[in-house]
């Protein structure tokens, strides 16, 4: 088969290209606190720092700035300050800035397209390239030392992997070469063998289509309430009646229509042949996608789907923006990729999904299905800086995962399982997966192994979402992460949470009450967070001037009294931070029925003037 190498970057001057093409208003701000703080930050003469990306969400807007020297950026290297709606500094993160870093010479000794070519023999390339990168860093080693280097990534069909190799950019010497791609679990279990393999070309585009798919939602053994055990195990992907009936026939929201053929490609998610083996995209004559689980194409609308129903969730539902920069903003998937072996991994230098086969095939289980996507999701919240320290985004992705699963209540909360991530993938003898009970606590239970010490925080989150709810907790989880960077910890993901659920009081069905459980559970963790004050400001004091709302309590029709001048949308929010309804007021109409609404506390907010009040129906 032949690849075409989808990104090539050569050079310390395309390196930089576009990085700091991002603008705010508040540079200015952010700059000045920079300088205020630079010597508690420990910032060199002759180093600056850049704006290189800003994010604008619903706790407010994010700046990172990278660390250079002489128009070279520092490796990894950055700050980042995070502005609340009133424009007021509410949380920094410094912790990836190179205190140590020395000034040295930013001019190389040799060539990227040289470096390339030692990347590919020490990385051992195999096959077509697929991708490749070479971009000059200031870099500081383990020892300490800091040198010009190229950091060159190579990705190859037979190779799997997201291959890092640093050079010395003035003596040549390879430095460090491994695997940065981000993987669900530490085992590579023999691949499969027999299932047929095939070329497929791809198809231009035309048109976009509905259809209907089987899959498992999240995995077999949740749906049918059983273990891992009789008719309910991988079999060498054999199927059988009661793995049939535990299938869930599913509207898939898009497909891909050109020449009366049907591929899996919408809005957010495609699939690609991205790795070995090389088994085809799937297409189908019609709009029906109805495998079974001994069919290779069950993989592959199983993953399709459940990626892009996330990725709709995150962007239409919670209104929060999040997709690849890559692709146009779609997120390729291959369903049958890492050479076969029993592991998947998210690779950040293309931004793409790629699932192993080895026991269970992984894009079987929604669990590793979403966990991947979960380091996807860090990824492009912090604009690459994506943290492993104590396991952060192994966490992350447990969490995300188990977000959505525990959602479908299908496990009561004493069984076993209602805790367990990868029901179907692990816990079975393949391999043991993963929790989120985990009871040992930050930082004496880290053990240096970031999968488990995931859990910790994994375990955390899900402690917090038992309390105030899916939707509240996995908002605070995603502001909350967009402000972390590549060295943070535990504990500073834990302070960026709860900054970004305080940032969002008011908003969304966030109560000073959720606060202070999501205080208690992150400090029964071991956790030391900041003192902090939930207290309305001044500013939003002012604004509850603006509206009234009436008769409150409500059984019906509400009177909502306000002073706008315009038609403006009103939402109303449950109290677990779920839109329940959506309607427009203004010229002459001031009233929202609410008569179909269960009985409870609700938040209205009018999206255009960013006012909110609270009003019960009875």
């Amino acid at each position: 088969m032949k690849l075409k190498i989808n990104s090539l970057i050569l050079g310390a001057v395309l390196s930089c290209s576009g990085l700091f093409a991002q603008e705010s208003s508040l540079e200015a701000p952010a700059q000045k606190w920079i300088s205020e703080n630079s010597r508690n930050l420990g910032i060199q003469s002759f180093s600056e720092l850049k704006l290189n990306f800003v994010r604008k969400g619903n706790s407010g807007e994010t700046l990172r700035f990278q660390q250079m020297i002489k128009d070279v950026p520092v490796f990894q290297s950055e700050i980042v300050i995070h502005f609340n709606k009133e424009g007021r500094i509410t949380y920094t993160g410094a912790e990836s800035l190179k205190k140590e870093v020395k000034e040295i010479s930013t001019v190389p000794s040799f060539s990227s397209s040289e470096a390339l070519k030692k990347a590919h023999k020490a990385s051992n390339s195999k096959g077509d390239t697929t991708h490749e990168e070479s971009k000059l860093f200031v870099y500081v080693t383990d020892q300490g030392d800091t040198k010009l280097v190229y950091r060159v990534i190579t990705n190859s069909f037979e190779n799997p992997g997201d291959w890092e190799t640093i050079i010395d950019a003035q003596t040549g010497e390879v430095i460090s070469v491994k695997d940065v791609s981000f993987k669900h679990n530490d085992n590579d279990h023999e691949k499969k063998t027999g299932k047929k393999s095939k070329q497929v070309t791809e198809i231009k585009k035309t048109a976009l289509a509905t259809g209907s798919g089987y899959i498992f939602n999240p995995d077999p053994l949740s749906k049918m309430q059983v273990a891992y055990a009789g008719q309910y195990v991988d079999g060498s992907d054999a199927t059988n009646a009661s793995l049939d009936a535990a299938r869930t026939l599913v509207t898939i929201p898009e497909l891909e229509l050109a020449a009366g053929v049907y591929k899996l490609k919408g809005t957010y998610v495609e699939i690609a042949e991205l790795e070995a083996p090389a088994k085809g995209l799937f297409t189908q004559a019609s709009n029906q996608f109805l495998f079974n689980r001994s069919d290779d194409g069950f993989e592959a609308v199983n993953a399709y789907w459940h990626l892009d129903n996330n990725l709709r969730y995150i962007n239409a539902t919670l209104g929060i923006l999040c997709k690849p920069t890559q692709n146009g903003g779609v997120l390729r998937f291959d369903p049958h990729g890492f050479n076969g072996t029993d592991n998947s991994h998210y690779v950040g230098s293309t931004q793409i999904l790629a699932f192993g086969e080895g026991g269970v095939d992984d894009a079987e289980d929604a669990d590793v299905v979403l966990h991947e996507l979960g380091h996807g999701i860090h990824h492009w919240l912090t604009n690459g800086s994506l943290s492993q320290v104590n396991g952060l985004s192994e966490g992350c992705g447990d969490y995300w995962a188990q977000s959505y699963s525990r959602s479908l209540n299908q496990w009561q909360s004493s069984d076993a399982a209602y805790h367990w991530m990868f029901n179907w993938d692990g816990h079975n003898p393949f391999w043991a997966g993963r929790i989120t009970n985990y009871t040992a606590t930050y930082p004496g239970g880290l053990t240096g192994s970031i999968h488990t010490d995931g859990q910790i925080w994994a375990s955390a989150l899900m402690r917090i979402y038992n309390q105030i709810g899916r939707e509240k907790t996995d908002r605070a989880f995603l502001e909350g992460l967009a402000l972390t960077n590549s060295s943070t910890n535990q504990q500073n993901a834990a302070i960026a949470f709860r900054q970004a659920a305080i940032d969002m009081l008011g908003q969304f069905g966030f109560t000073c009450g959720d606060i202070t459980i999501i205080t208690q559970e992150f400090t029964n963790t071991g956790y030391v967070l900041p003192a902090y004050n939930c207290e309305l400001s001044v500013n939003e004091t002012s604004k509850k001037d603006l509206i009234a709302i009436y008769p409150n309590p409500v059984s019906d029709v509400l009177n909502v009294s306000v002073k706008i001048i315009k038609e403006e949308k009103v939402e109303i929010y449950n109290m677990e931070g779920r839109k329940v309804l959506e309607t427009m007021i203004g010229k002459g109409k001031n009233t929202v029925n609410v008569s179909n609404l269960p009985t409870g506390n609700y938040i209205l907010s009018i999206k255009g003037i960013n006012v909110s009040s609270k009003f019960v129906k009875k």
